[in-house]
């Protein structure tokens, strides 16, 4: 929370918000979003999950995504943004919610993809009812033998492929597709059976998979990334360049221009170590918070005590990152 002194009206802010506090993007349910996923010089290659997306219209089959990276990476951000662009090109120029989506968060991820996608069936079975979608007695019959499958064992890989394209048939009677996003991938085996499963859907599917080198997480071989590469598309999200920060600085600043901060100084600022994009959004939203905090006078934005300039930026960060290494009881 930012201190009380805070006054985000000097600086011309819009609801007098900080521009730069983190927060997941949902381009899917609000399309303003949209236009604060940045490509920031390399850091996201739009233009390729366009075109990864229209080539999967357009060829009527499922549009198949991998984004791996770090937390705070932009990972939920970006796959709400490939599901916005599936709806809106599979549905284009219509307003609403085109996609009859499951979301499984890491909380839920299991190491039995069987399970997984069973859960999944059964969700989108759940959200088939809560949109007065009408489920035809064949798929009706099928999740009955789905749910007596969770005691007596699990369906084939074929068995479950029958009832997805049950799924996308009755969903496809009210004009919409499938959306599925699974949130942590814990085993690299989903990989293969997911798609796999719903390959003969009108389906948008987003796996992310955390890029660490943990006993819980999946360590995927360049093979994997390949053989997943031959069903969809592969995207990895990297730490950000001290260059990409600060143009997330500039782009990101919604308030009277010019930008407060100088670009030379956040660049200058951001050297000693990587960041991931939400990291870097935090260390921003802090020292925009700080500035105005250590401000007393009344002249608004732009005057030069309000400037961010490379001194001041270099050592706030270094007071933040020793602060921050203070905090950590691992030092």
């Amino acid at each position: 929370m930012p201190p009380d002194n805070v006054r985000y009206e000097l600086y011309g802010l819009p609801d007098k918000k900080n521009p730069y506090v983190n927060r997941p993007l949902d381009a899917l349910t609000d399309s303003s979003d949209q236009d604060l996923l940045l490509e920031l010089e390399g850091f996201i290659q739009l233009a390729g999950i366009e075109a990864a997306v229209d080539r999967a219209v357009r060829e009527g089959r499922p549009a198949f995504f991998l984004i791996i990276g770090a937390g705070g990476s932009g990972r939920t951000s970006l796959s709400n943004h490939v599901m916005r662009s599936y709806q809106d090109r599979r549905w284009p120029g219509q307003e609403g919610d085109n996609l009859c989506v499951h979301r499984s968060p890491r909380t839920t991820m299991t190491h039995d993809p069987y399970r997984q996608l069973t859960d999944t069936l059964l969700s989108l079975r759940n959200n088939m009812k809560r949109r007065h979608i009408e489920i035809s007695d064949d798929l009706k019959t099928s999740f009955r033998d789905l749910s007596r499958s969770q005691a007596s064992g699990p369906l084939s890989d074929y068995d479950l492929q029958e009832i997805a394209e049950l799924v996308s048939s009755d969903v496809a009677t009210r004009g919409s597709g499938l959306g599925i996003h699974y949130e942590g991938v814990a085993t690299k085996e989903l990989l293969a059976l997911a798609p796999r499963v719903f390959e003969n859907t009108q389906a948008v599917m987003v796996l992310t998979v955390d890029a660490y080198d943990h006993a819980g997480t999946p360590q995927l071989t360049e093979s994997d990334k390949q053989e997943f590469a031959k069903l969809g598309h592969v995207i990895h999200l990297e730490a950000l360049t001290p260059a990409q920060i600060s143009m997330l600085a500039l782009k990101r600043w919604n308030g009277t221009q010019p930008s407060p901060f100088d670009p030379g100084g956040v660049e200058s600022a951001f050297t000693r170590r990587r960041y991931t994009i939400g990291q870097a959004m935090r260390y921003l939203a802090m020292l925009l918070d700080f500035r105005l905090s250590e401000y007393h006078d009344a002249e608004p934005w732009p005057t030069a005590e309000l400037r961010l300039h490379e001194d001041w930026l270099q050592t706030k960060m270094w007071q933040g990152e020793n602060w921050a290494r203070l905090d950590d009881p691992n030092g």
